[in-house]
């Protein structure tokens, strides 16, 4: 109990309040979180008259649809890493100006060869962007404010589809598919700009640990860092968020299918409208309130486990229920009703990504978050390309295999939440990295 008083207060001794220029930070990267989101969403809204321009098949369609995840885990566990040793402004400002380029460069496509390059360079360069970002967002967020700072950054991923997915459209069908390209390489060059002259790194954070702030930046060293990697807290972390991440690329590029081949939903039916826009703005609305439930049960208890991992494992839980029953409800609005909810366990990714961060020093954070998010983000080329072969091994029966697709996903995320409680354990770790930090 005596413990637990003294860390209250230490903390208010800091003071635990998100600096307004720390605000200012968060909101120039949930901005990059919404281009981000809207430069992977893009090609999708935009297939139809591209496939019917460049004559592509549906295989050719396919190949150039995942290519964004070929290099999208090597470049995260490189450039983060990189990002370690010259600064975060530096190499997020580098990672957009490559996005605006490569948009800017598919208004000269005309070719299957190019559509393919451009998608794998942007998806090199997006690999590094939420590693980076979370990296870049640390420093200026209180422990006791990280999950809800967190939330707030990765909020812009989930408002993307609300906020450009009607303006693409609508540029897409009234001028051309290359405009919307157009648009977002110059939304892409502005941001550059704007963080360029306004963004500034903070090397240590003033209310962290010895342990957070000793060596702010040199070169990564991966005997220190694998050990990290290798530990039960981020191995288990890892699995979390590669179940999550699973569910994701389901969501992004098979529920669209489910609702028309299973549910018999129309393009233009406003359920449909529904069940491939509202996820993402739930998911997000969840990532800020259990941000703030986490952060303030943080204040409340001074335990990580206690805080971040309970509702970690609550979501993926829960997510898993929603989504299995999703594909088991004949009625059209209660599968997509559930399909809607279990996008909430998305909401789960920063809370994840908050727990890597207490328990690695500053100095490896990048490097750490870099491999986080290689491995978490693998289902994205995984994934789609599993649910295609469950799909043909049923032959013609493709519900059949879409709902088998769909329970596998609701297994892992079983699977990923039981993990989270049974094995993830961040106060322990936190109390040898102080302790280690005192005897030296």
């Amino acid at each position: 109990m005596s413990e637990l008083i003294e860390t209250r207060v230490r903390r208010k001794q800091q003071g635990t309040r998100v600096s307004p220029f720390g605000w200012v930070m968060i909101a120039l990267l949930f901005a990059l979180g919404v281009i981000n989101f809207s430069d992977k969403a893009v090609l999708g809204l935009a297939a139809i008259p591209i496939i019917k321009e460049l004559h592509l098949s549906a295989i050719q369609y396919g190949l150039v649809s995942g290519s964004l995840f070929w290099l999208f885990s090597l470049s995260s566990v490189l450039v983060t890493a990189w990002a370690d040793v010259v600064g975060t402004k530096k190499v997020l400002a580098l990672l957009a100006t490559t996005w605006a380029l490569v948009q800017f460069a598919t208004l000269f496509v005309i070719s299957f060869p190019a559509l393919l390059l451009t998608r794998v360079v942007l998806g090199a360069g997006e690999g590094p962007s939420y590693g980076t970002s979370v990296t870049a967002a640390a420093p200026w967020l209180p422990p006791d404010r990280r999950a809800f700072g967190l939330g707030v950054m990765a909020f812009g991923s989930s408002i993307g589809p609300v906020v450009f997915v009607p303006l693409l459209t609508f540029m897409i069908v009234a001028v051309g598919w290359r405009s919307a390209f157009a648009l977002l390489g110059g939304i892409g060059a502005l941001w550059v700009v704007i963080w360029l002259v306004v963004a500034r790194e903070r090397l240590t954070d003033r209310s962290a640990p010895v342990h957070e702030t000793h060596g702010a930046r040199r070169r990564t060293r991966w005997s220190q860092v694998l050990p990290l990697i290798f530990s039960r807290n981020i191995i288990f972390s890892i699995f979390a968020a590669f179940s999550i991440y699973w569910g994701i690329a389901l969501l992004l590029g098979w529920t669209p299918v489910y609702l028309v081949i299973v549910l018999h939903l129309k393009l233009t039916d406003p359920l449909y409208i529904v069940g491939v826009s509202l996820p993402w703005l739930l998911q997000g609305l969840a990532l800020i309130a259990f941000g703030v439930l986490a952060d303030r049960a943080f204040q409340l208890t001074g335990s990580v486990r206690r805080s971040r991992v309970f509702p970690v494992a609550a979501l993926l839980i829960l997510g898993a229920m929603f989504l299995s029953l999703a594909v088991s409800i004949p009625s059209p609005l209660g599968a997509v009703t559930f399909f809607i909810l279990a996008a909430t366990a998305g909401a789960a990714i920063p809370l994840l990504a908050a727990i890597v961060l207490d328990v690695t020093p500053q100095v490896n954070r990048g490097s750490v978050q870099g491999v986080v998010v290689a491995f978490s983000t693998l289902p994205g080329f995984i994934a789609p390309l599993v649910t295609g072969v469950m799909i043909q091994a049923t032959g013609n029966q493709a519900a059949v295999g879409l709902h088998n697709a769909y329970l596998l996903a609701a297994l892992l995320l079983l699977a990923g939440g039981m993990c989270s409680m049974a094995f993830v354990r961040p106060d322990k770790a936190m109390q040898k990295l102080s302790a280690f930090d005192q005897a030296s």
